[in-house]
């Protein structure tokens, strides 16, 4: 078993679990793990959480179904009207940043990226479809990873992206068989000989491609439709990497849920789906001492469970290895976790009005789309290059390019914001200090700002510089006298002029590369 953490649990260890698990944790959540203490914060984390309302038109005008505001989803598509794929598609991204900034306090929209990582789709998908592959990663993403591996061989957007819909008795596809068995189920292992990945063989990619004829994307139905005229009835003959076992003749839309049956026999599954979920929330550095002592464990927990993922999730966000203090702080924030350790944390306010909220993410979407962060448009189906490419993996964000627009980003807060909403301000520096326990003394505000923000304790040196960006070479009691004359008598003036000194404090913190770590 995991070897379970039994030290001290403090601030840092609340905010790195909840780093990991959910975008921006605000100071009320992190304080609230630190009260409930490890146990009942990660029961917490893994709650079934409720269910939320599907997306809205922006502002799409022409569909004569549903108007601004309003939900297309489970909408017929008409599309001779001219921008109604994209006007429903664009949605689907503010949904999800929007649900990502709602959270408070639960593992589902982290998991749901990790699955769409996983179960990666690109191009140019339907809506509809689209949004039915979303709930199908919500609805699992804490389950049964066996039968959400059946449900997404026969889901319309995976049939669609990797040419299911084209696998036929008389011209089978194998692309989704392949990747069935190279990415989503065993993985590729050392190549053992021509055709041979140690694994599975080029044999056994070729036997379940056929397996798994039949099945179309085209019918009213959430799930494919199977057609009996396109499925290779015959029995198929796998190698010896399967124990030479066959496939029965004969069993027509049931065969392809023998063929994942057959996949999951082998415990290689769930040592492949623990080491992508170690990498995803962990580290990227699987060593004989990982694999030993984290992914077999794991891997143990996923059979014990019948391939229920929770269990495992559990142990790993449990153990004394995930609260190391080389840990904390060694991955590079994607490009969403960076943008929601800015709005989230720094508690950014939103405007209540849904249309103008959503236009707000979609403001925000295009920079993400600018660092090669782009739901439903994945890179390649391994999904981004960050969560399995040797040897830079999380390095993979960051380069002067991403870089750029990440520091451009900060000079674009009130302009988004303002645009949709002329109330809005987008940062608010003085409302989020006053959430502080000392704002009142310079050392301590920037003390507990540290521990809020950063995954890792920082120098002596870096909180001074910090504070000189504040005080500008003033002494530190001028802070204290100036924000208390600001609480007394808050005009205006004297708003704007503490208001510009936590700009400086702020956004030199953010600057700083420690800030890019999660």
């Amino acid at each position: 078993m995991l070897e379970k953490f039994t030290g001290e649990w403090t601030f840092q260890h609340a905010a790195h679990l909840l780093r990991r698990t959910t975008y921006g944790p605000r100071k009320r959540n992190i304080q609230e793990a630190l009260d409930l203490g490890l146990d009942a914060s990660i029961d917490k984390l893994l709650a079934t959480p409720e269910s939320v309302a599907p997306p809205v038109y922006i502002d799409f005008e022409a569909d004569p179904q549903a108007g601004i505001g309003e939900t297309w989803v489970n909408l017929p598509l008409d599309d001779s009207i001219q921008g109604i794929f994209f006007g429903r598609k664009k949605t689907i991204f503010t949904w999800f940043y929007y649900n990502c900034h709602q959270e408070e306090f639960n593992i589902i929209n982290k998991l749901t990226l990790f699955w769409h990582n996983h179960f990666a789709i690109s191009d140019s998908i339907g809506p509809q479809m689209t949004w039915d592959y979303f709930n199908l990663l919500r609805t699992f993403a804490l389950g049964d990873f066996k039968e959400f591996t059946k449900k997404m061989t026969i889901n319309k957007a995976m049939l669609v992206f990797l040419n299911g819909n084209e696998n036929k008795a008389e011209e089978p596809n194998e692309n989704y068989a392949r990747e069935l068995l190279e990415l989503f189920t065993l993985g590729r292992g050392p190549l053992a000989g021509e055709g041979d990945y140690t694994n599975y063989t080029e044999q056994d990619i070729a036997a379940m491609a056929r397996a798994l004829t039949g099945w179309s994307p085209w019918n009213d139905e959430t799930e494919g439709h199977f057609r009996d005229w396109a499925h290779d009835s015959t029995e198929k003959q796998l190698s010896h990497r399967f124990d030479n076992k066959t496939i029965a003749a004969g069993q027509y839309e049931d065969e392809y849920k023998n063929v994942i049956d057959i996949i999951f026999e082998k415990e290689e599954v769930a040592r492949h789906i623990s080491r992508r979920l170690f990498v995803w929330f962990v580290n990227s550095d699987i060593n004989d001492e990982v694999e030993s002592k984290i992914i077999e464990p794991m891997a143990q927990i996923i059979i014990n469970n019948n391939y229920e993922v929770k269990s495992a999730i559990e142990a790993l966000l449990s153990s004394k290895y995930f609260y190391r203090d080389d840990i904390m702080g060694c991955m590079i924030k994607n490009p969403l976790d960076y943008l929601m350790s800015l709005t989230n944390t720094v508690e950014v306010k939103m405007s209540n009005d849904i249309v103008n909220n959503y236009k707000a993410w979609l403001g925000w979407h295009w920079n993400l789309d600018k660092m090669g962060f782009t739901l439903m448009q994945l890179p390649s189906v391994a999904g981004w290059k960050a969560y399995y490419q040797e040897p830079g993996f999380y390095r993979d964000w960051i380069n002067s390019a991403s870089l750029a627009i990440r520091k451009k980003m900060l000079s674009s807060f009130h302009y988004i914001y303002n645009e949709t909403d002329p109330t809005l301000q987008g940062f608010d520096f003085v409302s989020f200090i006053k959430t502080l326990e000392y704002p009142l003394e310079v050392n301590s505000m920037i003390s507990e700002l540290c521990s809020i923000l950063f995954p890792r304790k920082l120098s002596q040196a870096h909180k001074d510089f910090f504070k000189s960006q504040l005080l500008n070479g003033l002494p530190d009691f001028e802070w204290t006298v100036e924000y208390e004359a600001y609480l007394q008598d808050p005009t205006d003036d004297k708003r704007q002029a503490i208001e510009a000194k936590l700009s400086s404090l702020f956004l030199s913190m953010f600057s700083i590369p420690e800030f890019q770590l999660n």
